[in-house]
């Protein structure tokens, strides 16, 4: 039983430390730094549009430069602050930016900036900022672009590429952004958002262009899935900010019913967890104690992860997650070997149990070599 439990205790943080979506108000996770590059060829030159979407726990670094733009120290960004926190990133933005045509670095400038921000999980807000960048100049060529700032933060980093002025060849990226500019996240890409920083395209001038408007799109309401309702009830309760007695009591009273609704729900591996104890032909007993082992594990790892990213830019959740998701990868693979090592000795146990019986006696009482053992042979004779 103490094995089983050990199995179960790595399994279990292996799986609560491995990235999650289906608790999460943000899509993608409430601490990712979200990015989408938008280029497009136009008659004046190339538009980039740069946008980053903040979940609800920034990193470090942008928790930092949030502060500094609190001016009244409030802890939220009013309007005029937002605006000054948007030029601020964008104009810094198009100096990390990387815009080549012909082989030629080309600078951007700020045509337009916007940051806005949208009330996220337990009372805390997620920021949407759009930097609407251009290169002046017609465009005649290999056109290159990189994105050095989104290669340094985790979750969706998507790049796309279109033309007023004909159509591109050798683009290595589509015209239509998969997220609607991290507006709208594609569900089944929630586990494995896209990775792409980059783009190479080709565009030969001489083409008419027709006009395309400079406006920044507009962002609509993102969905919170993966957020259940009982989850969002739970978080807004606990972001009060009167903390009395009474409250204290409430949500140790109501953590006690969601953790037990919320055990009910699929997420976190309890559906493996459960397969487990039906293959191994539970008692009751030991399913207490694998309850009780899948309670300590998910809320020890949550408050662990919680306290490193409460460091801040000593541990930036973009270094925190990539070592929880190798943590998270390598338990669940021993795991996985001792359960294939348990498996083989059971086997060569019972190919070891079959040998022993061969060559010993019958349960009638005879020999395998034919003789009763009363001495008599089967023809009838004695010895």
């Amino acid at each position: 039983m103490r094995r089983r439990c050990l199995v179960v205790l790595l399994g279990t943080a292996a799986l609560v430390l491995g990235p999650t979506t289906a608790a999460s108000a943000h899509p993608l996770g409430n601490f990712t730094v979200n990015t989408a590059d938008r280029l497009q060829v136009t008659a004046d030159g190339i538009d980039v549009l740069h946008v980053v979407d903040t979940a609800e726990i920034p990193t470090g670094q942008l928790a930092q430069a949030r502060q500094g733009f609190d001016l009244d120290g409030d802890g939220t960004l009013s309007k005029p602050e937002l605006d000054r926190y948007a030029v601020t990133t964008c104009t810094a933005a198009a100096t990390e930016l990387q815009l080549a045509v012909a082989g030629s670095a080309v600078p951007l400038t700020v045509v337009t900036t916007r940051a806005t921000t949208r009330p996220g999980a337990a009372g805390l807000p997620t920021t949407r900022l759009e930097c609407l960048l251009r290169s002046p100049g017609r465009v005649d060529g290999e056109v290159s672009f990189t994105d050095p700032l989104a290669s340094q933060r985790n979750g969706w980093r998507e790049v796309t590429a279109s033309s007023a002025c004909g159509p591109l060849t050798d683009s290595t990226v589509p015209e239509a952004s998969r997220s609607e500019l991290l507006l709208t996240y594609p569900t089944d890409l929630l586990s494995s958002p896209l990775d792409v920083t980059s783009v190479r395209f080709s565009v030969t001038a001489g083409g008419s262009c027709r006009a395309v408007g400079n406006d920044l799109p507009t962002p609509g309401e993102v969905s919170p899935r993966g957020l259940d309702r009982v989850s969002r009830t739970f978080t807004d309760f606990l972001s009060r900010p009167d903390l009395t007695v009474t409250f204290a009591v409430a949500s140790v009273l109501a953590s006690l019913l969601f953790g037990v609704l919320h055990a009910l729900a699929p997420g976190h591996g309890k559906t493996v967890m459960a397969a487990y104890l039906v293959g191994q032909r539970g008692t009751r007993r030991q399913a207490l104690q694998l309850g009780a082992v899948v309670t300590f594990t998910h809320t020890a790892s949550v408050l662990l992860l919680g306290a490193v990213l409460a460091l801040g830019a000593v541990a930036a959740p973009e270094l925190v997650v990539p070592a929880t998701e190798v943590i998270s990868g390598v338990l669940l693979a021993a795991v996985g070997v001792y359960l294939l090592v348990l498996a083989l000795r059971k086997l060569r146990h019972r190919d070891h149990d079959g040998h022993d019986h061969d060559g010993h006696h019958d349960h009638d009482g005879h020999d395998h070599d034919g003789h009763d053992h009363d001495g008599h042979d089967h023809d009838g004779h004695d010895h």
